[in-house]
């Protein structure tokens, strides 16, 4: 028998073979997927600047639709296990809040009636603070995958508030009360990462895009089958996250 720890005999887990220059390529790929997010964003501030709408939601709608896949596509290529020393969650979440969050609230203040001006920075300057709660919440995301709180996306908000052409007292009473949900763990549906009703959710999503699509299109027209496509499939995914609240913790 050994007469120490030291002759102990410790089995030792044999170590992993490296990454092969293939899974290295995919997973660089992915991350530049991601950062591709970061031109857009440029595209975006520079069509704000020069109050072309129509051509600042386009470049948002294209990062809204690579942030949709590019997590998945992460998870596929092992990017965490085949480069681990390049967190790409932070680039995900500095793009996320550049294009969910910080040019929408810009939008706002400078295109939406909020209100006296002074009303109008206090409420843009309250959704940049709010939208952190949701960026650096660990718990951002239940077990089954929906969002835990408003997840700021102020993209949406703006786009809608906008497209509708509500007056102010509207868009600011919709502004507070998203501030505030961003706090309450309410549950808001993730439609390519949620499995239940996943076909009809991202259907969804498809015709409020098109619907809202539309809108800004035409802008300042709303025809009424553009406006039925636009709420109707935001309603839709609002009722899914609505539900699961009422369900609340799942086994």
């Amino acid at each position: 028998m050994p007469t120490s720890l030291q002759e102990v005999a410790v089995p030792t887990a044999s170590p992993l073979p490296a990454p092969s220059r293939q899974a290295r390529a995919a997973a660089w790929a992915v991350h530049a997927l991601t950062m591709s997010g970061l031109p857009l964003a440029f595209l975006a501030i520079l069509a704000l600047i020069r109050d072309e709408t129509g051509w600042m939601w386009l470049w948002l709608a294209l990062a809204m639709l690579i942030d949709g896949v590019d997590g998945t596509c992460a998870r596929r290529a092992r990017v965490k296990d085949v480069i681990p020393w390049f967190d790409g969650s932070v680039v995900d979440i500095v793009v996320d809040y550049l294009t969910w969050t910080f040019i929408p609230a810009l939008f706002m203040y400078l295109h939406l009636p909020l209100g006296p001006a002074p009303v109008a920075g206090v409420l843009t300057v309250t959704v940049l603070v709010s939208s952190l709660f949701c960026y650096a919440n660990e718990g951002e995301k239940s077990s089954d995958n929906y969002f835990v709180g408003f997840p700021a996306a102020w993209n949406i908000v703006a786009v809608m508030l906008w497209a509708l052409g509500t007056p102010a007292v509207i868009n600011v009473v919709v502004t507070l009360l998203f501030v505030v949900l961003t706090l309450v763990p309410t549950h808001y549906v993730h439609p390519a990462r949620v499995k239940r009703l996943r076909v009809v959710n991202i259907t969804a999503v498809g015709v409020w895009l098109a619907g809202t699509a539309w809108l800004v299109t035409v802008h300042p027209v709303r025809p009424l089958a553009a406006m039925v496509l636009s709420l109707g499939g935001g309603a839709w995914l609002l009722l899914v996250g609505a539900l699961r609240s009422a369900r609340g913790a799942e086994d």
